[in-house]
């Protein structure tokens, strides 16, 4: 059977915010904001070099431009070139949102992520997979070049399997509590679910080869897989899987649902 290694799949949320950088207070209607705790937080450069001679006073709220994730660190840019750790944060709001109390880490949605994967894999009779803090690397910087809600796999640096779908931190904080994601453990239960139901998938209508490609990507992932995300993007990236020929099963099927298992949210305890 043809393989489709070269196919693209890509994923919109039709229903997605914009994200943008806030230059100005008056901008902040649809602001990120970050929040320190009671200590002074220090700054750092974007390579992740300590700012020696500024920082940010204790209990202090600062607007947020972009967020990324580097060497398993994600990053808060408060100011032109430096950027506040997350870990120094006592708190992540949209102004927006502010009763929203809940925080995303993609460290632990992450976590969740494969658990979900694994379960479904589990279902399906297909291989248990694991991530390693390289493909983590790759994948936030996957999510990172989709800021603009591109949705390109061809800037793709490598041959890799891959799902992305058009929501990230921004529409998490400030859609969070009316779509049911208020926590890491519900955020990575909607990524499985959406990229498994495949109902938004602009690559491939309903009825095409490819319109299941997410679906297929979920059950017959690679390994190792990780999940990265930025301000309006997610990207699942994995090796290629082994069984290419059950892959193609899925992405190929033109029905209106191939003969795959779902899980439910409590396959993955809290």
């Amino acid at each position: 059977m043809k393989t489709v290694k070269s196919l693209i799949i890509g994923m919109a949320l039709l229903a997605s915010a914009t994200g943008a950088m806030i230059l100005s207070q008056k901008d902040a209607d649809a602001a990120k904001v970050a929040s320190v705790d009671n200590n002074i937080a220090r700054l750092y450069r974007e390579d992740g070099k300590l700012i020696t001679d500024r920082a940010l006073g204790p209990n202090s709220n600062w607007l947020v431009g972009r967020i990324f994730t580097h060497n398993n660190e994600t990053y808060y840019q408060v100011a032109t070139k430096e950027y506040l750790k997350a870990n120094d944060s006592k708190r992540l709001y949209d102004n927006t949102n502010p009763s929203l109390n809940y925080t995303p880490s993609i460290q632990r949605i992450n976590q969740y992520f494969i658990k979900y994967l694994n379960a479904l894999h589990a279902a399906n009779g297909t291989p248990m997979t694991t991530t390693t803090p390289e493909m983590f690397e790759y994948a936030n910087h996957r999510a990172y070049q989709q800021v603009g809600r591109t949705m390109n796999h061809s800037t793709r640096p490598r041959d890799t399997e891959e799902n992305l779908y058009n929501f990230g931190y921004d529409y998490i904080l400030k859609w969070g509590q009316q779509e049911d994601m208020m926590s890491d453990r519900d955020v990575a239960f909607e990524l499985l679910k959406g990229w498994y139901d495949d109902s938004n998938n602009v690559s491939a209508s309903n009825g095409q080869i490819g319109h299941f490609g997410h679906r297929a990507a979920l059950i017959y992932t690679g390994n190792p897989v990780s999940l990265g995300m930025s301000d309006n993007a997610t990207a699942m990236s994995a090796e290629w899987p082994e069984d290419l020929d059950g892959f193609n099963s899925i992405f190929n099927y033109t029905g209106s649902n191939p003969n795959t298992n779902f899980i439910s949210k409590d396959a993955v305890p809290e």
